[in-house]
């Protein structure tokens, strides 16, 4: 090293100390600094590593306004080939404890984990290694400017800088504000980027230690995942909201305190800070972006079965994750892999990088995203309740989306989320993984029940992942307001097939709540030009959508009850979006078509559905009718005030906490919410049963027990509600003006559909409608029908053909009624006649293989449908189990032909 020492050779330590000397007075050149290094073959680490060190420890306490760039740029030149800089300095920078520390062995502070939530006298856990990343490694220090985190940073953050009076400000002020910290958050990651792409160019080892250490950062976060690590507590914006206002102590009913809180458990815990956690998932963005959509085929599915370093390290906590498949599943994929050498295979860097950033999206991404949305629902609740608590979560709110909504920000996550549609399409659908590379999957169908090993050896929360950051991204934006750029960069095609694909392949995704959700993005997204026009003609979605729905629809029926409602199933919410998405399609003939051949090739399936379908309009339009009922019954008898919430001195002991609070606050709806809920529901259920039994009657009246519920329990009961001789009980006190609209409810447009439902059924077999609607002893009323008839000439609901149509049909129904009864008044049924359960007689008689009972086939299969059992023994029974009665069947035909009786026979 002629430049510093001379001719004469030097000791490495005095070497080392001259130049630390140097670099403390700042004296060292890059390029004299580059050319020294290149010069010395031995002993390298030990002259240049204290300089690497020194100047790297300068960055410690980087910040928004203090970013220390000329250190920064230094390391970044004296490490980057192309601007002169040295791979040997790479080398020996990530060789340094500055570069990667190992893990603290200090014990937990038991007083800081009590402080930061945890419980007195409790063991505190080993923390992870992501805060001290943050806090104690150079790349850590790279990343650690950040407009959040303000707990971290305090007076120096940017909240505190640029947020303080929001109330005061102009939304061009605050826009203003945002474009400034944008821009120098874009400058923070471009300085990373400075850093770090020199060191994954300089060689395999070096490129290792980064993604060593970007691993080591996810798995030390993965605490973060954690419901108790989270300011909603697992619980979603409306727990947040509520705790807010109720927390049992008044400090936890402050953000600032909530925030100061969760810092102590990064601290405690060992997981990287919201700010930092987001930088380092930006900067895996960044990595990724060059990977191109044709290359998708390369990502190894398989790499998830590697263990042995580096791949250990990548993978962290997704080796622990639940599996598409199951453990057998598996364990045999990764025999199989192992036996024909692919897991021996040097990895590629695109595979690695492309993995860590899945998993990053899992730990750095969705518990940031969740809090955000925490925010813009605190903001909008407290804007009438609380100023300070408004401004706090406003504030909160604009800083995560200065970033999350930055151009920059957007375009890199839409690369990834393309290029994991496009992965998960592949993984799915192997034999058209080339088609889908290729960007030409536009046929065909993409829904199967073959399940590959690429898609079992995949750990299931990458599609949770991807699905609650696209909700995020849809219900972060007001109502009336465009949707988020980023699906301005998303490919259409492919989240569409994907999202399809979730929907209609049960056996690929087992959780419904899941596919419930993807069908919630399908439906948001057609509202969209792109995307709607893709609806209307694509041949994927086309021959896909329709079954989708149906099996999604019936895959939630055992979706738990609601948090906030304790009368609400969670599937009703599900199955909003999947009837709204119905009946979009069914006016667009290949969609229409698509439903009538699953209803014909798939029956059992669809009729399933149907039953579902119609179970729901009957218990949401009863719970509304009854619901408003009581509001009248209330209102007569109490007044309107006794319509309120009750007050807390009327609950009973077991309904309040041990503050004298309601326990049931966030279930306890007040009547005229959970009328106006159920009415708008029940409305939205029988409306697309309307639109499907308009497409397809005939599959319906193929099959007596669906004909059955539909018409007893469906449509008989709803008309008698409607206009049978209770109905008055509906209405307000005479002279008051009508408040249905108030409630949803809508009585001219549900008989409407009631009436034309009965004669789309009625086209098919008349006869059959006819027999099965007088059976209903319980809502059948000749006199219910003939007023609806005529209420529906009155306020003139449907069109003349149709009203003459019903009425025809009511007239002969009536008649049949009159005529049946009069039958029936002189006769003895014999027993064996006579279903067991509904004292009916049989139409089809079929015995019960287990118990030897004989039912009629239409009561035991709608049993069937909705228990898989015998109901006299409870033992498994099917429909293929049943034994058909032909000569019971006989003579029960030949008792009604003598007796002047209308008799069934079998299904067609």
């Amino acid at each position: 090293c002629r430049d510093f020492f001379g001719p004469e050779p030097v000791p490495p330590a005095t070497a080392a100390a001259t130049l630390l000397g140097m670099c403390e007075r700042r004296e060292i050149p890059i390029a004299l600094f580059v050319r020294a290094a290149e010069s010395v073959d031995d002993n390298l680490a030990d002259i240049f590593g204290p300089v690497l060190a020194a100047v790297c420890s300068r960055l410690k306490g980087r910040n928004l306004t203090d970013q220390r760039t000329d250190d920064l740029y230094w390391i970044a030149g004296v490490c980057d080939k192309k601007r002169g800089g040295s791979p040997k300095l790479a080398q020996v920078l990530v060789s340094l404890p500055i570069f990667l520390p190992p893990p603290s062995t200090a014990p937990p502070n038991p007083m800081l984990a009590m402080m930061a939530g945890g419980a007195a006298g409790s063991r505190p856990q080993q923390p992870g290694q992501g805060y001290q990343l943050q806090t104690e490694s150079v790349l850590g220090w790279i990343l650690a400017p950040t407009c959040i985190d303000t707990a971290l940073h305090k007076d120096k953050s940017a909240r505190q800088i640029h947020f303080q009076g929001l109330t005061r400000k102009t939304q061009a002020a605050v826009l203003s504000t945002q474009n400034l910290l944008r821009s120098s958050m874009a400058d923070v990651l471009e300085q990373a980027k400075a850093v770090v792409n020199p060191l994954l160019r300089a060689d395999e080892a070096t490129r290792d230690a980064v993604l060593c250490w970007l691993g080591t950062m996810i798995t030390g976060t993965q605490a973060r995942t954690k419901s108790a690590n989270q300011l909603d507590q697992g619980g979603g914006p409306n727990h947040f909201v509520d705790s807010m206002e109720h927390a049992p102590m008044p400090m936890q009913q402050g953000l600032d305190m909530r925030l100061q809180m969760q810092a102590m458990q990064a601290q405690m815990l060992g997981f990287a800070t919201p700010g930092v956690a987001l930088n380092t998932f930006w900067l895996l963005l960044e990595l990724v972006s060059p990977i191109k959509l044709s290359a998708v085929e390369g990502l190894e599915p398989h790499y998830v079965l590697r263990d042995g370093a580096p791949h250990a390290t990548v993978l962290g906590g997704f080796g622990e994750e639940a599996r598409f498949g199951d453990s057998d599943e598996v364990a045999q994929a990764k025999a199989d892999a192992t036996a024909g050498g692919v897991l021996a295979a040097p990895a590629k860097f695109t595979t690695q990088v492309f993995w860590l950033a899945m998993r990053a999206m899992h730990v750095l991404l969705v518990p940031v995203v969740k809090e955000d949305l925490c925010f813009a629902v605190g903001a909008s609740y407290f804007q009438s309740k609380d100023m300070a608590k408004m401004e706090s979560c406003l504030a909160e709110h604009f800083l995560h989306q200065t970033i999350l909504e930055s151009n920059g920000f957007l375009a890199g996550l839409a690369a990834l989320l393309n290029l994991e549609i496009a992965f998960c399409l592949c993984a799915a659908l192997p034999h058209r993984a080339a088609e889908i590379a290729a960007g030409k999957l536009s046929s065909g169908s993409v829904l199967t029940s073959e399940v590959s090993w690429q898609w079992q050896v995949l750990p299931s929360c990458i599609l949770e992942d991807l699905i609650e950051t696209l909700e995020y991204f849809i219900s972060i934006r007001p109502p009336g307001q465009p949707q988020s750029e980023l699906f301005l960069h998303l490919k259409p095609d492919l989240l569409l097939t994907l999202v399809t694909f979730m929907l209609g392949s049960g056996s690929h995704v087992k959780n419904p709540n899941l596919r419930g959700k993807a069908t919630t993005i399908l439906m948001t997204l057609t509202k969209q030009r792109d995307y709607a026009h893709l609806l209307e003609t694509s041949p994927i979605l086309a021959a896909d959508i329709v079954p989708g729905c149906i099996r999604v629809f019936t895959a939630v029926e055992k979706t738990k009850q609601s948090y906030y409602d304790i009368r609400m199933q969670l599937k009703y919410q599900l199955r909003i979006p999947i009837m709204e998405l119905m009946e979009k399609v069914l006016p667009l003939d290949a969609h229409r078509k698509s439903l009538l051949t699953f209803a014909s090739q798939y029956s059992d399936e669809f009729l399933k559905f149907l039953n579902q379908m119609m179970n729901d309009a009957t218990m949401q339009i009863s719970e509304g009718l009854d619901t408003l009922q009581e509001i009248r019954r209330i209102v007569r008898e109490e007044g309107e005030a006794a319509l309120q919430r009750p007050a807390a001195q009327d609950l009973s002991q077991d309904e309040q906490n041990e503050g004298g609070e309601d326990v049931y606050r966030r279930s306890r709806a007040d009547p005229k919410e959970h009328c106006k809920t159920y009415m708008k529901m029940g409305h939205r259920t029988m409306r697309t049963l309307w639109s499907i039994i308009k497409e397809a009657p005939v599959v319906i009246v193929s099959k007596l027990n669906v004909l059955q519920q539909l018409l007893h329990s469906c449509l008989n009961a709803c008309m008698d509600r409607l206009v049978g001789p209770k109905c008055l009980e509906l209405k307000m006190q005479k002279g008051a003006a009508s408040d249905f609209e108030q409630y949803n409810f809508k009585p001219k447009e549900m008989i409407q559909m009631v009436a034309e439902m009965y004669i789309y059924v009625a086209r098919s077999d008349k006869d059959k409608v006819h027999k099965l609607i007088i059976e209903d002893g319980r809502s059948y009323r000749p006199k219910t029908f003939q007023k609806a008839v005529q209420v529906l000439k009155r306020e003139q609901m449907i069109s003349a053909p149709l009203l003459a149509e019903f009425e025809t049909f009511v007239q002969d129904l009536n008649s049949l009624a009159a005529s049946q009864e009069a039958a029936m008044a002189n006769i003895v049924i014999p027993d064996e006649f006579l279903d067991p359960i509904m004292s009916e007689i049989m139409e089809d008689p079929v015995l019960l293989p287990t118990s030897k009972n004989i039912m009629d086939r239409k009561v035991i299969e709608r049993h069937i449908m909705s228990n898989d059992d015998d109901p006299f023994n409870r033992m498994p029974l099917a429909v293929s189990d049943l034994v058909p009665q032909t000569e019971l069947r006989a003579r029960i035909q030949e008792f009604c032909l003598k007796h002047g009786l209308v008799a069934g026979g079998a299904e067609d």
